[in-house]
């Protein structure tokens, strides 16, 4: 699966499971089971829309399936400037400036919370440090390994306020809020993950204030109340006190616990999930499935006299075979300019009936890939001449196939290839052979064609192809096609590559065929 179209899958799961945790959990007090989801579910998130489920037809699936196997045909080029984006590449870039405002944002974020806790001063204590900060420039709160007090909090060192953030220290709930801000940086543009973290921040003093309250604390709400009053907000950190959660943690303070059939609801998302997964699978292609002539259906409503069959004793035959097959769907298809600018690529499955007179009939589209590529494939196998209709038991019948249509895009090179990077170069390797740097000047002087065709900085190579190499290859090559039309070898050696925007080669049959467009 592409990276665009997963981020967006991605991004589907998670609102799905954020919606059903704030519809059906929040408000349980199976406090460590919420923490779980909120964290299991960010996991899910980015693994299942990598799954690719399993496909297996079934002994009922159609019988009208006979697929004509063709090589993937390169229908079009990729003419886009090498100097201008594609729709594809502007995303990314949008994307990838989104992850580094991101990243540098939670950099930023560490370094001022280790610059804090680097200014107070430092007490070993059993499992944690205690850090005591010079003023009051920032709440108590801990991070990691670290309880931070305040100047006022370190002279006072209120005990619940202690044993509070030594819960936090204690389940470890700082990794889980970098975790969700690793996932925000790559889901930058989702705001479902702000969400995620608010939750699970929220279900962390939960759990915090369920701890200290093990022991009685008749006034622990008052104390919650009473520091709120002097609390700023903070990014990364857990204070002892947060004002958007406190109204929720009294509530849950005094809230009887949930009854045991509420983790019903924790069921529920399976289903849900299922279904988007299936929904979300990517296109699998056509199984082709034979079946013997007994099973041949009647026809059905496209306008065919007969029945139509899928396995005859006799095969319809393009005009010239399988081979002029190929050459005409090379000649004729056209790579739809939408699908160039939105650098769409794929397969189209196709089904058309041969009828008992050899004409075409009753094409459908089977699986597409859109961008007008569909449209195309189809204005093209419509447009077929006639061909030799299949025979059963000696009488002409109606006949379907599937065809599939690969269209593909080439990247064009439109410069020269760069060596000014190789600055002391190492290895010459010229047609495929590594020479010495004498030989190779001693060559260089005498070639009459000598083109760099590779640099490689990395390890200072340069590759050379000449001529006479070139000539060579060209001789196993029965049949050059210019521009559409027959040409002879002697014509294509004489192109210069400054005016060749696309060259193909097709091995059908041991017969090798070059097709060349000009620019």
């Amino acid at each position: 699966m592409n990276t665009l179209p997963y981020l967006f899958i991605a991004s589907l799961y998670l609102l799905l499971f954020y919606g059903c945790y704030w519809l059906f959990l929040r408000r349980n007090t199976f406090f460590g089971l919420n923490r779980t989801y909120l964290l299991g579910s960010i996991i899910l998130s980015v693994t299942l829309p990598a799954l690719k489920l399993p496909t297996r037809w079934a002994d009922t699936a159609p019988t009208t399936i006979n697929t004509i196997n063709l090589p993937a045909f390169v229908v079009g080029t990729n003419t886009t400037s090498s100097h201008e984006l594609t729709t594809a590449q502007w995303g990314w870039l949008l994307y990838s400036i989104g992850v580094v405002v991101m990243l540098a944002r939670l950099g930023l974020n560490l370094r001022a919370v280790y610059r804090l806790i680097r200014q107070g001063e430092h007490e070993p204590q059993p499992g944690y440090t205690l850090v005591q900060l010079p003023d009051d420039s920032s709440p108590s709160f801990s991070f990691g390994s670290y309880l931070v007090l305040n100047k006022v909090d370190s002279l006072t060192k209120p005990a619940a306020l202690i044993r509070h953030e030594e819960a936090h220290i204690r389940q470890r709930h700082t990794l889980d809020v970098l975790f969700v801000e690793v996932a925000r940086v790559a889901f930058w543009f989702n705001p479902v993950l702000w969400l995620y973290k608010r939750s699970l921040q929220e279900v962390h003093e939960f759990l915090a204030d369920q701890a200290v309250c093990q022991t009685a604390q008749p006034d622990y709400a008052q104390q919650l109340v009473a520091y709120a009053l002097n609390v700023s907000p903070t990014t990364l950190t857990t204070p002892f006190v947060s004002v958007s959660t406190l109204k929720q943690r009294i509530i849950m303070l005094q809230k009887p616990a949930s009854n045991r059939r509420a983790l019903l609801a924790y069921t529920l998302v399976l289903p849900l999930a299922a279904l988007l997964t299936m929904c979300t699978q990517p296109d699998q292609p056509v199984t082709s499935i034979e079946r013997p002539a007994a099973f041949n259906q009647p026809a059905r409503q496209a306008g065919i006299d007969g029945e139509i069959f899928t396995v005859v004793e006799h095969q319809p035959e393009f005009p010239g075979g399988i081979k002029k097959l190929g050459n005409y769907l090379q000649e004729n298809l056209r790579y739809p300019a939408a699908a160039q600018k939105a650098n769409v690529q794929g397969r189209v499955f196709l089904s058309f009936i041969v009828t008992k007179e050899g004409d075409i009939a009753d094409v459908k589209l089977l699986k597409g890939i859109g961008f007008g590529a569909d449209e195309e494939a189809i204005r093209v196998l419509k447009a077929m001449p006639r061909w030799q209709p299949g025979r059963q038991n000696g009488k002409a019948v109606n006949v379907r196939y599937n065809v599939p249509i690969n269209f593909t895009l080439e990247e064009e090179i439109s410069e020269p290839v760069d060596v000014s990077q190789l600055t002391h170069p190492k290895h010459f390797i010229v047609d495929g052979n590594e020479i010495s740097e004498s030989k190779f000047i001693e060559r260089s002087k005498s070639e009459e064609n000598w083109n760099v065709i590779k640099a490689d900085p990395a390890s200072q190579t340069i590759y050379i192809s000449t001529k006479a190499n070139s000539s060579n290859a060209l001789s196993e090559v029965k049949r050059f096609i210019i521009n559409g039309k027959e040409a002879t070898q002697k014509e294509a050696e004489a192109l210069a590559p400054s005016k060749i925007a696309k060259v193909e080669v097709f091995k059908e049959a041991g017969e090798s065929r070059v097709a060349v467009t000009t620019k």
